[in-house]
Parts: structure tokens; C-alpha cells; sequence
């Protein structure tokens, strides 16, 4: 009986520990282009993709986004100047779209300043959408001085109702 009441109180310890630290740490959920091609399509699921089962990383909070960028780099492969994210938003409906591209000034912010401003629904973990910006000779897709607010990003989900099967296709617009 002892033997439980320990292991008990041990447990408890250990959630309290992890909870504490909790505090200290931003749990930012990256999707990529290979999550919604594997999330369309092979299930009946409303949303673009399913951020539960999404590459998952724990930075800590007064790191900068850099941080991020490194670790992605090495999880993924993808060297950071072809990294772009961005900011998914919550709709109406409860899914969730990616809203823009996060700017020059946010990425040079700690990883906890940028899901508090970014993240008002859920702030306990920030997601976000990568897009890689490779053309085929390896260089950055988009020019250095364009801004963000001269693209947009659109996402189509095509229903094939012969087959029962769903697509999916990403279109990048410059005004």
C-alpha cells in the first residue's frame, strides 16, 4: 500500500515539474505541404489539416523565431533561407487557414511574444503553415524586397465523387 501512495505522490510531483516548466517552453505546431496532402483525401476530415498530427516542436519562450528556423532545418532538411511561415487562422467554422505570412519584424521576435500576438483563440501552442521556397535552380522563389501584401494564397480542395476522394492544390498569387 505504501509502494502506491509513493508512486502516487511521485506522479503528482512529476506533472507538477512538467506543468511548471510548461510555463517556460511555446509548443508550435508546423504544417507542411506533405500533412495536407496526407490529410486530404484519406479520411473525412472538414479542416486542412489535422493539427494533432503535425510535426510538434518546444521552444523556449524567450528564444528567438530563429530558434525555430534552425530546428526546422535539421527535423525536416530544409535549409532556413527557404523557409516562409505562415500564421494560421481560426475561422467561424472552426478550421483553421493559413492567414499570412509572418513579417521580417515578427520572426526576429521571441517565439512567446509572437503566439500571444499571433494565436488569440488558443494561446497554449502556435501554429503555423511552412512553405518552401525553392525554384528549380535552388535559389529563394520570391525576391527580397517584395512585401507580403502583394501575395496571397490559395487553397483548393477538389471532391471527386466518383472516386470519394478529395485533392488538393496550393496556388501563390502576386498582385
Amino acid at each position: 500500500m505504501d509502494e502506491i501512495v509513493k508512486k502516487d505522490q511521485e506522479e503528482k510531483l512529476q506533472k507538477g515539474k512538467e506543468k511548471a516548466e510548461a510555463c517556460l517552453y511555446t509548443m508550435i505546431k508546423v504544417a507542411r505541404d506533405e500533412d495536407l496532402a496526407e490529410q486530404i483525401g484519406k479520411e473525412i476530415y472538414f479542416d486542412l489539416v489535422d493539427h494533432d498530427k503535425v510535426r510538434t516542436f518546444c521552444i523556449e519562450k524567450q528564444k528567438p523565431f530563429t530558434q525555430l528556423k534552425e530546428e526546422v532545418a535539421k527535423a525536416f532538411g530544409i535549409p532556413v533561407q527557404f523557409q516562409r511561415y505562415w500564421i494560421w487562422a481560426k475561422r467561424q467554422n472552426h478550421t483553421y487557414r493559413p492567414a499570412r505570412v509572418l513579417t521580417a519584424q515578427e520572426e526576429i521576435q521571441p517565439v512567446g511574444e509572437l503566439r500571444e500576438v499571433s494565436n488569440k483563440w488558443n494561446n497554449d501552442e502556435l501554429k503555423l503553415f511552412l512553405e518552401v521556397e525553392l525554384c528549380l535552380d535552388l535559389r529563394p522563389l520570391h525576391p527580397a524586397g517584395k512585401t507580403t501584401r502583394e501575395e496571397i494564397l490559395l487553397f483548393f480542395k477538389l471532391y471527386d465523387p466518383l472516386k470519394e476522394t478529395i485533392r488538393y492544390y496550393i496556388l501563390l498569387l502576386n498582385r
